[in-house]
């Protein structure tokens, strides 16, 4: 179980909780001095992605299926929960062309998802290895402990400002109480912003640190949580993803993020909302049921 912990100045928080929020615990401020973990290899890594040329130095495969339709997969997403709300977009990298979307631009709370703004604006203020390890280790296992250390030592809501200003992220905002970093709001797009930033702006070291962890997601999240749910079960391409997964007063949220097939052609974003009484398992669900409507062309 994890709980929200605030600070008297800068709050830390935990964003991929599987219980409501109990209530703050006020301490006093800590001094942060965080350790490298060792390394936890609890699945063998997918491919890594970084072995692949840029789009234009390949040939270009065209897609094995016909192109899914929103309706079809927020369709499918409400076929398992019919209160669901869907934030979908994927994109082509090879042909710079939406393949399919749906309330791109709708904000949602971001759960782990933030992970990734952790890590580009880490990396991108320069980072010893020991940080560089325990970044690599917040995206593999959505470790929820490093990120609160390092949203602090960012400087929290405007480490969110200042790496959406960064990457033109239009629509990312803080969250309303500062400390609760699973509570930042973001977009389909901007996610989707987020990947290709990685992909094409960050240094060659730092873009395998990024995109070979997210590749190399093993089932069992930090946490305990089952995190091949959405592309990892529901596609059959290779994947490097990031996902999430909060609760809130008001609801839950359950998303799957990520890049899919050959040379990480499509960025794949499917977010979704769910009334608050609605089972892990059911939300987990209808999200794997989304994303596979995408297989046949994501290939």
């Amino acid at each position: 179980m994890r709980r929200w912990l605030l600070l008297p100045v800068l709050a830390l928080a935990v964003g991929c909780s599987t219980t409501p929020d109990p209530g703050p615990t006020v301490l006093a401020a800590p001094v942060i001095a965080l350790p490298a973990p060792a390394e936890q290899d609890t699945a063998a890594p997918l491919p890594p992605a970084t072995t692949a040329p840029p789009p234009s130095d390949r040939p270009r495969p065209t897609p094995s299926g016909p192109a899914p339709t929103a309706s079809a997969v927020v369709g499918a997403v409400r076929g398992v929960d019919r209160a669901a709300e869907v934030g979908l977009l994927v994109l082509d990298r090879e042909t710079g062309t939406e393949v399919v979307s749906a309330l791109p631009d709708r904000r949602f709370r971001s759960a782990s998802l933030v992970k990734l703004l952790i890590a580009v604006d880490v990396l991108e203020a320069g980072a010893d290895t020991a940080t560089r390890k325990q970044v690599a280790r917040m995206l593999r296992l959505s470790d929820d402990d490093i990120a609160s250390a390092l949203w602090v030592r960012r400087g929290g809501a405007a480490l969110v400002t200042r790496a959406a200003r960064a990457m033109g992220l239009r629509d990312t905002r803080p969250p309303a109480i500062p400390g609760r970093w699973g509570d930042v709001l973001l977009t389909a797009r901007d996610v989707a912003g987020i990947y290709t930033h990685v992909l094409e702006a960050l240094p060659a070291a730092d873009r395998a640190l990024v995109v070979d962890a997210l590749a190399a997601a093993p089932r069992s999240a930090a946490d305990g949580f089952d995190q091949h749910f959405g592309i990892p079960d529901g596609l059959s391409a290779p994947w490097a993803v990031k996902q999430g997964w909060s609760d809130s007063t008001r609801d839950i949220v359950v998303h799957s993020t990520g890049l899919v097939g050959a040379g990480w052609r499509y960025v794949v974003v499917l977010l979704t909302e769910h009334p608050l009484r609605t089972a892990w398992s059911t939300a987990a669900k209808s999200v794997t049921a989304g994303a596979r409507t995408l297989d046949a062309v994501l290939r």
